[in-house]
């Protein structure tokens, strides 16, 4: 009966094969949508890029594998929880010889009472490294979500400054034509259009160099999502409102209550807090309570208890002792630094977000000036006002000055995802506790 009892408790095995065929989702429609809220991501119209962000943390194959390490993270705190099982001995002795009448028989029953003084600190802090897993996790998903957004922000871009490119082409396409029908009609010169064919042998050159950027950062964006390579990611339109200074300068003063990766460095210090507590417990002296208890060949029987006492004399658990306080020392340092450096990456980032944004309000007006020239550029050659080296060169700086404010939208639009990220914007803040020591 006893070993029926002690097998039923046991676990039993279970083989999990690996897959070996690789897992390809060849649709955005067959991703899990689902969001928290209830609601549903939906994927047939052109997404902007915040909305692939979500798809990307729903699906990333690297965070579902990473997802593991909480479970991990669970499994040791159940285990910190458990108590360690009583012994139990028992003996026999033949009678051989002698003025006994009877065999011996003995039995005992023992429990090792020192797991219970540190059961409380060792349950906290597992439970301690598993909010820290958490959190860790959640400032991995927040690291994917930023990417894939800079992500699709860049592809967005990209469409743009080919469209503005391709703008360009027809404008100097055009203007080729015009002058070789010209040339042909003896009204200029051989040479007058090789100038405006030089432009569009370097605009060609252009949109090949950001053709081939975009096949690739396409390609880590299907990575992210956890689809094929070939799956068509339709993006519409960014939209990152910028943080008024008041709101960022409140971020940045609460940062330790809202960053994920802070928050699991202050649940790492709470978990070395909790293990010195431990570790001071465990000075009381190693206790092993049992029963005993048997008959002697004269058939006498005796039963009682016993202790089992370990003497603290040369070690008393001083080393381990000193090794958690070092550690609870580092983690608070660890912190310290940690906290001061995600307070300097977001002043820092915020102020370049404050200088780019100078940048396009002046290359605004150039952009402006520029369209306007090009403008009358052309109006001016169909008049036969300027030759077509003149309105190349007036075509070359409006594209040149697109691309420019393209580009610095990019960067506004790259930068503010970063310091929402960097300040933890749109996260509660963790009130601090007397479970969460900073």
């Amino acid at each position: 009966m006893l070993a029926l009892i002690c097998l039923g408790g046991c676990a039993s095995y279970h083989a999990a094969p690996l897959a070996l065929q690789p897992h390809q989702t060849a649709s955005l429609a067959s991703l899990d949508r689902a969001l928290p809220d209830g609601g549903t991501i939906a994927v047939t119209a052109p997404m902007p890029p915040g909305r692939l962000a979500a798809l990307a943390v729903l699906n990333d194959p690297t965070l579902a594998a990473d997802r593991a390490t909480v479970g991990i993270a669970a499994a040791r705190t159940f285990a910190a929880g458990l108590l360690p099982d009583p012994q139990i001995t028992g003996g026999f002795a033949a009678l051989l010889g002698g003025p006994g009448v009877a065999p011996s028989i003995s039995g005992s029953i023992s429990q090792n009472i020192a797991a219970l003084i540190t059961r409380g600190p060792r349950l906290s802090a597992a439970r301690a490294r598993r909010a820290k897993a958490d959190a860790h996790f959640e400032w991995q998903e927040w690291q994917v979500a930023e990417k894939a957004e800079t992500l699709a922000n860049v592809l967005w871009f990209a469409q743009q400054r080919l469209a503005a490119l391709g703008h360009a082409h027809r404008s100097l396409s055009r203007l080729v034509r015009a002058a070789k029908s010209a040339v042909q009609a003896g009204n200029l010169a051989i040479g007058a259009a090789s100038a405006a064919e030089a432009s569009l042998a370097t605009i060609d050159s252009q949109q090949d160099t950001i053709a081939q950027q975009a096949q690739k950062d396409h390609a880590q964006l299907t990575r992210l999502l956890g689809v094929s390579p070939g799956v068509t990611i339709r993006i519409g339109p960014p939209h990152v409102a910028p943080l008024p200074a008041a709101r960022v300068k409140h971020l940045v003063a609460t940062l330790a209550g809202r960053r994920p990766d802070l928050i699991a460095l202050r649940y790492g210090y709470r978990a070395a807090d909790a293990d010195l507590r431990a570790q001071i417990r465990a000075q009381f002296p190693l206790v092993s309570l049992s029963v005993t208890g048997g008959t002697d060949t004269t058939r006498v029987a005796s039963a009682g208890p016993s202790i089992t006492l370990t003497l603290p004399i040369f070690n008393d658990n001083r080393g381990k002792i000193a090794v958690a306080r070092a550690t609870r020392h580092q983690l608070a340092a660890g912190f310290a630094a940690a906290l001061d450096q995600a307070a300097n990456d977001a002043h820092a980032a915020d102020q370049a977000l404050a200088l780019l944004d100078r940048e396009r309000q002046r290359a605004q007006g150039r952009l402006v000036a520029a369209r306007q020239a090009a403008r009358s550029a052309q109006r001016a050659y169909a008049q036969g006002l300027i030759d077509a080296r003149t309105e190349t060169n007036l075509v070359d700086e409006a594209v040149t000055r697109e691309t420019e404010m393209i580009t610095l939208r990019q960067k506004i639009a790259a930068g503010r995802v970063s310091l929402r990220t960097l300040l933890g914007a749109g996260l509660p803040t963790v009130k601090a506790s007397k479970t969460i020591r900073s």
